[in-house]
């Protein structure tokens, strides 16, 4: 029988969000106002970014990019090196995430049920637990 191992697992979602969060920087960056990917709208229409004037709409695409730009060179980083510091990092950097977003679905009052939720919101509910538990498969901490 085929048995994967738990750091090809590890590696492979490291590949997997270091591809997702490249591309979605690109369009962050280069193309906020075209379609963005599959969906019908565009990187700023998907986030709900509306143009109110101000600098608000520079500030909302700065810290996403920040937050997107320390993940793609941490997972460079692991891939590099595979050393578990990097790992570490992305779960507390996820988790910081996770919190960040359950701070907002409280104060806001709840969250909608769309597309956005399923490939935006859902995966934070999961990345940080699932670099835990892989970390300690691979790494026996």
């Amino acid at each position: 029988m085929f048995k994967i191992s738990h750091k090809i697992i590890l590696e492979t979602m490291v590949v997997f969000i270091l591809i997702i969060i490249s591309i979605t920087s690109f369009y962050a960056t280069f193309l906020p106002d075209t379609k963005f990917l599959f969906f019908e709208e565009t990187y700023l229409e998907l986030l709900a970014l509306t143009e109110t004037g101000g600098n608000g709409k520079l500030n909302l695409l700065t810290y996403p990019l920040g937050l997107y730009f320390i993940c793609i060179f941490t997972c460079v980083q692991y891939l590099r090196s595979r050393n578990i510091l990097y790992i570490n990092f992305l779960i507390l950097i996820w988790s910081a995430v996770l919190l960040a977003r359950i701070i907002s679905i409280i104060l806001r009052g709840g969250i909608v049920f769309d597309i956005y939720f399923l490939v935006g919101i859902f995966p934070e509910f999961i990345i940080a637990p699932f670099f835990f538990f892989l970390r300690n498969k691979v790494f026996k901490t």
